[in-house]
């Protein structure tokens, strides 16, 4: 625009395609650019001067003459009027003509179109690993989850991999289950719940070992201490020393009675 002197509206006055115009507009925008020093008067005038011709009076080969200049005159404003759309264009974009708050708009622009692209391309290259790392995952070899307890690893077989491949697959389909139809979140507990136990599964599966265990402990000990105080009945002879005794019955120590056997 510094070459040209124009301006913003005169880059949308170009915006139109140039090779639709008519012959005398396409003249006229021309001559207003390249002869800035002459009038709107003076240019219908040039204008009029050099090609207007009456078939009638004028001579043929001076019609042909004024027809073919016009035309080669026409081809000239057009290639320049195309070539001045392109370097309207150019300073627009460099923000040249742009008043203070129209370039921060277009700078903002310019801005979100580059990151645009650049985080539609992250996002691309990160759901392609995903995918390939998921497939990798629950291939034909897949059992189950393993989860770390103390030194011990232990495995929750699963039967059903594909199903599963193609729910945790997407993101959405574990965010969803606490959401309602609105897509707002109904169920707080059951969403902080769920992800506190996917981030901590190892600590969660120990958890649950040692209470396992603990459960395990105090049922022995239980059991243990119920045992039975009733009396013994008929335990039969015990010899000592060669001699027989034989314990008879008895439910308390003033009960009790020993028949004493001699040899």
């Amino acid at each position: 625009m510094s070459d040209t002197g124009g301006t913003v509206e005169d880059y949308v006055n170009l915006n139109r395609d140039v090779s639709e115009l008519d012959s005398m507009t396409a003249l006229k925008q021309y001559y207003e650019k390249t002869k800035p020093h002459l009038s709107s008067d003076e240019l219908n005038f040039l204008m009029e001067d050099k090609f207007s011709y009456d078939e009638d009076l004028d001579d043929e080969k001076d019609i042909m003459r004024k027809k073919l200049a016009m035309k080669e005159e026409v081809a000239s404003a057009r290639v320049y009027l195309e070539d001045q759309k392109s370097k309207y264009y150019e300073e627009i974009k460099n923000g040249s003509r742009l008043t203070p708050e129209a370039n921060k708009a277009m700078e903002f622009f310019n801005r979100y179109n580059k990151e645009s692209e650049q985080t539609k391309i992250t996002a691309e290259k990160q759901r392609t690993a995903f995918d390939q790392k998921t497939n990798n995952l629950f291939n034909e070899e897949f059992k189950g989850f393993e989860y770390q307890v103390g030194d011990k690893k232990f495995r929750y077989n699963v039967k059903n991999t594909n199903e599963i491949k193609e729910t945790q697959g997407d993101i959405n389909n574990f965010v969803k289950k606490f959401l309602n139809k609105d897509n707002i979140m109904s169920d707080a507990a059951g969403y902080h719940k769920s992800l506190y136990t996917a981030m901590n599964a190892d600590n969660i599966a120990q958890h649950f070992y040692e209470q396992g265990k603990a459960d395990a402990l105090k049922d022995s000990i239980a059991k243990s201490k119920n045992v039975s105080m009733q009396p013994r009945q008929g335990l039969g002879e015990v010899k000592a020393g060669g001699t027989s005794f034989k314990i008879l019955s008895g439910d308390t120590s003033a009960d009790f009675k020993v028949k004493l056997k001699r040899k």
